[in-house]
């Protein structure tokens, strides 16, 4: 049986503080958790309410069953979906990385919808090596798991000082493209190089320190008469990748 101190423990991975102290985060609802019993992350609590294992029973050794009032307390979501995990959070550095032909870049992304949806198109077209800046929202956010749809556990994410890696990649010679306003039209481009994508904030672009780095500017052109100011970080991500892997197929 479940004890206080756990369900305590799993309230407390709400903030981000504590999921660092404990380096657990949080995982809900029937995808996401089959998702994460598929991976190779650890998981440490596997926990269901009896109305869920009714009508899903789950064949693992490790479920406990919880009550309705017990799975409230630890969910963060409005209507707790019944069934919920935790798992470790990796121990992952810039000695994790592969070298391979795209890594993607994020600097400065805040908005966890956003973070969540670029981990999940980048997985969609291929690219699995994702490094951000350490003022990014942190990777292990629910609301960021959420939006991934179970593809962060199949990402190699990394949190960094995000300047110093581009500017080793660029002292190694490899290309860094970095989406900006003004820049090479996407669509007259060829064949990418191997190197990095850089994607800035949503309210900032790239920042500053950054930008002397960027080898390769690209522009994604919009209509004319067209006065939006910006795309969205996460569909600019999806554009720019769609592209790259049209290109480099």
């Amino acid at each position: 049986m479940i004890t206080k101190n756990t369900v305590k423990l799993i309230q407390s991975l709400k903030q981000q503080k504590y999921r660092n102290e404990h380096q657990l985060f949080v995982v809900e609802g029937r995808k996401m958790v089959e998702e994460l019993l598929c991976s190779s992350f650890e998981t440490c609590h596997l926990l269901a309410t009896e109305r869920f294992n009714d009508e899903h029973p789950l064949n693992d050794p490790r479920l406990e069953l919880v009550s309705e009032t017990q799975m409230a307390q630890m969910s963060g979501q409005t209507t707790p979906p019944g069934l919920l995990a935790t798992a470790k959070i990796p121990e992952r550095n810039l000695t994790s990385l592969h070298d391979t032909p795209l890594t993607l870049a994020l600097d400065g992304i805040a908005n966890p919808g956003n973070m969540g949806t670029i981990i999940r198109t980048a997985e969609w077209f291929g690219v699995n090596e994702i490094v951000c800046s350490d003022d990014c929202v942190e990777f292990w956010n629910p609301k960021v798991i959420q939006a991934t749809m179970g593809s962060i556990f199949r990402m190699n994410l990394v949190s960094t000082d995000l300047k110093a890696y581009v500017q080793h990649l660029q002292q190694q010679g490899k290309a860094v493209y970095g989406a900006l306003l003004e820049g090479e039209n996407l669509f007259g481009m060829g064949r990418w190089e191997d190197g990095v994508l850089v994607i800035g904030s949503e309210s900032h672009g790239i920042r500053e320190s950054i930008l002397p780095l960027i080898t390769h500017p690209v522009t994604i052109p919009r209509a004319a008469g067209s006065v939006t100011e910006s795309l969205n970080a996460s569909m600019a991500a999806g554009i720019l990748l769609s592209h790259w892997r049209q290109q480099n197929k």
